[in-house]
């Protein structure tokens, strides 16, 4: 949707001069990008052209205004550039008018997806704030939740990122820092359905990402700040060394005194700081005119509160004001849903708010990893790349709030647990393949092999009797000596008494294996296109607690199918299995593996050209899952930080979207997106509980809309709109209706040229109109979770 304008008036003469010309459109780098041509005579005859895979139009003879084969002259056309072609004084002028629009670049073949490129990213998102949920808000078929959620075609958080042809390791569900810097991306693909066999492990999506080219010396920094103290800087520095090697390395951090999603509308930064950091470095390095080396190499720490409670006002009395365990109880120490005044912690209780009683819940959390990837020019058109990555993930939780007597605990509390917590994920990861053509023929295969160890130990201290009660239910290894009596409490849990004043520490060893072959052809004929092949993946788990392991195999056909039907309109179908690995070391139901996530997914689409940069795409999908695995709160109700996986017997999602993208409409570029869905878990979980009705992140409608203008000397401005229906989460009891939100943004910036020749002004207003709508609802996977109040943020983006 991105567009660059570019205006060139072609002078050619007959004599001394071929009056033939292609053409072809650069980005800002010089690279060649997909784009469309338009030539106009002085009579007004006109021609559409579109580059090709090689990057160039077809020739056109500017005299007959017409497409030749034979090329006299090739032109390269760049922004706001003006290219006289004379060589010698013209017999016959002939005056052209050429404009050169970029395109938006299709998603591979056969697969359904959208891509954005950098200067498309930058229009609409604010990537200094490091947040990677910006990069997909608004796409097609996700669904956006609180804690640094995303969820696509109903599943999870099953996203895997590739990274510049590398596919990263899993990391900690839960975790809130950022997998990659958004201010590193030079293109997003993201593909949420006609899997190719070469893509595997978590497939709800594909980021496949392309990071910053180093072909010129350049230098691009921000520094930004403004409401909730917040305070945000990012470098970047890219650029060749000497002839066989170049460099970026980016430099990032963020801060704020509102980080997360607050648990009420009002007083949003109690308790609510956090902070991230990122090193980014990429270094190339070409030893031979074949062979291509490649480090990259990031490191990515963040820290946060947990947000405080403080209580919601009185139109929240029928539900519970936030007070006591799971924010369940009101100001006045009324529990409204307790029905047998009899049972223990159903009485009026009077409590202060969690803030007031001087919670302190803080995590930290890391993901670094190093890339080694070897790319070899076989020749004939066939690569063969190999590569190695390294990943560390973890998570620490800690906290200072008020010690507890557990032989005389209260009977209720607003701060739930004194949870201290030590989570980390190791991978060794080996990625191979080998692509050739032959003929028609494209082919690729490849393998993966992901060597996994992840330790974990917990000890969650309770604060209340009823806390003590649920996390007995839970897992009684993780409660300290004691009983139950046979009595129950409000919540429908055992009384659980305490022989001991010692809450045990639970330690648990997790070691993994997973490995994937895979082979693909992709097959192109006239109209026709096809991917289609066979992938073999292979899980193997053990832990400590558990005496069985987890085995897993299944061979996973696709066939995707693309069919142009004329020279607009283009129909894609595919079925693909897919198996996705489940989390590793994420307190997933401490001491119990998930199993591997097995689906079948069926997409149909069309793609529709409406016009010079105008497309309207329809796409209707289905899941049918085996062993779905969703992740929420370890303590379901409580906000402690700590996440947990579960498997439900089975799942369905189906849905259906509509995608409609202008670009370089008189400067104007525009997106709107509307997805109706429905995801449903079906059985049992593997604790044996009924699977809810709906997946809690199940959103009926969600729509994302944005307008951009790019004016003449490069200012912009962008609207962003986003709608939810209302997630499962979102019901506010008595109620049944789920709770609908919206948001609208504005993100601008000044010419290039404000400050001093090298930089720009920006503004960015996130929820422009401060709304404020519940997002969950004392959810057991997410808690409570507030809008985030208007941010309004100013920044300074300098360039050399």
């Amino acid at each position: 949707m991105r567009s660059l304008l570019t205006l060139a008036l072609a002078l050619v003469a007959t004599a001394g001069f071929a009056r033939t010309v292609r053409f072809a459109v650069a980005g800002q780098d010089g690279t060649h990008v997909a784009g469309e041509v338009t030539v106009q005579d002085v009579a007004g005859r006109q021609l559409l052209l579109r580059t090709g895979k090689d990057g160039w139009t077809p020739a056109v003879d500017l005299k007959l205004m017409k497409v030749v084969k034979a090329v006299g002259e090739s032109v390269v056309l760049k922004p706001n550039s003006t290219k006289l072609l004379a060589q010698e004084p013209p017999i016959t002028e002939i005056k052209v008018r050429v404009t050169a629009t970029r395109l938006k670049r299709s998603a591979q073949p056969t697969a359904v997806g959208t891509v954005r490129d950098k200067s498309e990213i930058s229009k609409f998102v604010n990537t200094t704030s490091g947040d990677t949920r910006a990069l997909t808000k608004g796409q097609p078929g996700v669904t956006e939740d609180s804690a640094g959620q995303q969820h696509v075609r109903g599943a999870h958080t099953d996203i895997t990122y590739v990274t510049d042809g590398v596919p990263l390791p899993d990391t900690l569900s839960g975790r809130s820092g950022s997998v990659i810097v958004p201010s590193t991306i030079e293109t997003l693909e993201l593909l949420t359905g006609g899997f190719a066999p070469e893509f595997g492990g978590q497939t709800a999506a594909v980021l496949n990402v392309t990071t910053v080219p180093a072909r010129k010396n350049s230098t691009e920094g921000t520094v930004q700040g403004g409401s909730y103290g917040t305070l945000n800087n990012t470098v970047t520095v890219a650029g060749p060394i000497g002839n066989k090697w170049n460099m970026v390395l980016n430099l990032a951090t963020t801060a704020s005194n509102s980080f997360q999603e607050p648990s009420q509308p009002d007083r949003q930064a109690a308790h609510n700081q956090g902070y991230t950091q990122s090193a980014f470095m990429k270094l190339g390095y070409r030893a031979t005119p074949r062979d291509r080396l490649t480090v990259t190499v990031s490191h990515s720490p963040d820290g946060f509160q947990v947000g405080n409670r403080t209580g919601l006002g009185e139109q929240y009395a029928s539900a519970g004001e936030g007070y006591g365990f799971q924010g369940l109880r009101n100001a006045d120490g009324t529990r409204p849903d307790a029905m047998d005044p009899n049972l223990l912690g159903a009485g009026p209780l009077v409590l202060k708010s969690q803030q007031d009683a001087g919670m302190d819940i803080r995590v930290t959390e890391v993901t670094t990893f190093s890339t080694l990837n070897w790319q070899h020019d076989v020749g004939n058109g066939s690569q063969l790349q190999l590569a190695v990555t390294f990943l560390h993930s973890g998570q620490d939780v800690d906290n200072s709030n008020p010690a507890v007597d557990l032989l005389n605990l209260p009977v209720d509390n607003s701060i739930e647990f004194n949870p201290t917590s030590r989570r980390n994920a190791h991978h060794v990861q080996w990625v191979g393949s080998y692509s050739g053509r032959a003929q028609a023929h494209r082919w690729k295969v490849g393998f993966t092999l992901d060597q996994q160890s992840g330790n974990e130990s917990y000890q969650i201290t309770p604060d209340s009797q009823l806390a003590l009660d649920e996390l007995a239910a839970i897992d009684p290894g993780l409660a300290p000596a004691g009983h139950a009596t046979g009595a129950k409490d409000v919540n429908g849990n055992p009384v659980y008494v305490a022989t001991s004043n010692v809450t045990p520490t639970l330690a648990v060893n997790r070691s993994s294996r997973y490995s994937a072959l895979y082979a693909q052809d992709t097959f192109s004929t006239g109209r026709f296109s096809a991917n289609y092949g066979l992938r073999l993946d292979t899980y193997h788990q053990t832990e400590s607690l558990q005496a069985g392991a987890v085995d897993a195999t299944l061979l996973s056909p696709r066939v995707n199918l693309q069919y142009r039907l004329n020279g607009r309109s283009t129909l894609k179908a595919s079925y693909d299995k897919l198996f996705n690995t489940p989390p590793l070391a994420q307190g997933a139901l401490v001491g119990v593996g998930l199993k591997p996530e097995k689906v079948s997914q069926y997409d149909l689409s069309l793609d529709t050209k409406l016009g010079r940069g105008q497309s309207l795409t329809v796409a209707y999908y289905y899941k049918k899952i085996q062993d779905q695995v969703d992740v929420g709160l370890l303590i379901p109700g409580s906000q402690i930080g700590l996440y947990s996986g579960v498997n439900f017997d089975e799942g369905a999602v189906h849905g259906l979207e509509v995608s409609y993208d202008v670009a370089a409409m008189k400067g104007f570029d525009g997106y709107l997106n509307l997805s109706h869905s429905a995801a449903k878990p079906g059985g049992f979980d593997n604790t044996g509980a009924p699977a809810p009705e709906f997946n809690d992140h199940d959103q009926r409608d969600t729509i994302g809309a944005g307008i951009a203008h790019t004016w003449k000397n490069g200012a912009t401005a962008a609207f962003t709109y986003t709608f939810g229906s209302g997630l499962a989460s979102s019901i506010v009891p008595p109620s049944i209706n789920r709770t609908p939100r919206s948001q609208v943004d504005l993100r601008m910036a000044t010419s290039n040229q404000t400050l001093w020749g090298h930089g720009s002004i920006g503004l960015d207003v996130t929820n422009l109109f401060d709304s404020r709508k519940v997002i969950n609802f004392q959810s057991a996977f997410s808690g409570t979770r507030f809008q985030e109040g208007r941010r309004i943020l100013l920044s300074a983006n300098f360039t050399f």
